[in-house]
């Protein structure tokens, strides 16, 4: 056999041994981008608390708190936008690891695990500035009076169940701008959210905000997720510890 012939015999050898090496390496860089894979997290378009796209340059309060907790935690997310029925099923279902803002309810403990509060919502009503506003402290104080919400929000329901009778808004802007215009006079909706829309339309000066629920919303963790009860505990950690160190408050403070 001839040198050349020896040579090209051994190449084919090593490229055999090789192969298999490869294709070993290749399939631990694999398993390891799937360990790495980011874990999902599910909400809806809500401000001020997030934003499916920036607003002014913000994403939500919300959005930057949970953001912050998971880099303190070294962990990668990927925060997707659904309809709210979808974001429910799929905590439910445990196709994400959990719901970025979601308000207690007792029938959700059977998927939810609640972590500690991340935020705060006000329920209310505005009027007008100098309407001589009668005292409301129930809601069914509504009761014969032109008071308003947005169709299909929780805040509309409860004035029907109430005993109200709500006019009705497609949008919490439209409501705004009805409101304005004496359309109504009671405006009864989240403040936060209701507050975040009223600046954007310049009107900040126009309407006062009179409490009267104070509620707390949660990043509720998918029971059925495989890694939701071992994360619990430390997002808890790294949320007190944002807390203690302002940056929390700093966060809160670009929305006002």
């Amino acid at each position: 056999m001839s040198a050349k012939h020896v040579i090209s015999s051994l190449c084919l050898y090593c490229m055999c041994l090789l192969l298999p090496l490869h294709a070993q390496e290749e399939s631990q860089i694999h398993q390891g981008s799937q360990t790495q894979e980011a874990l999902l997290i599910g909400t809806e378009h809500y401000p001020p608390y997030e934003m499916e796209q920036p607003i002014e340059g913000l994403r939500g309060f919300d959005y930057e708190v949970v953001s912050r907790v998971f880099e303190q935690l070294e962990l990668d997310i990927d925060i997707q936008f659904y309809p709210w029925k979808r974001v429910l099923h799929y905590a439910e279902s445990g196709h994400i690891l959990g719901i970025m803002t979601c308000a207690y309810r007792p029938e959700r403990e059977a998927f939810i695990i609640f972590s500690d509060p991340i935020s705060d919502y006000n329920d209310g009503f505005y009027v007008r500035r100098g309407f001589a506003a009668k005292s409301i402290t129930k809601l069914s104080d509504f009761r014969g009076t032109r008071v308003a919400s947005v169709d299909g929000y929780e805040s509309y329901k409860a004035l029907v169940s109430a005993g109200a009778q709500p006019i009705k808004s497609k949008t919490t802007e439209m409501a705004v701008q009805m409101l304005k215009r004496e359309r109504f006079d009671y405006l009864y909706l989240g403040q936060q959210a209701t507050d975040f829309v009223i600046k954007k339309l310049g009107m900040s000066e126009s309407f006062d905000f009179y409490s009267l629920e104070q509620h707390s919303f949660y990043f509720c963790f998918s029971r059925q997720h495989p890694k939701a009860k071992a994360l619990v505990d430390a997002f808890n950690q790294a949320l007190k510890a944002l807390k203690a160190n302002g940056e929390y408050q700093a966060i809160h403070a670009k929305y006002r």
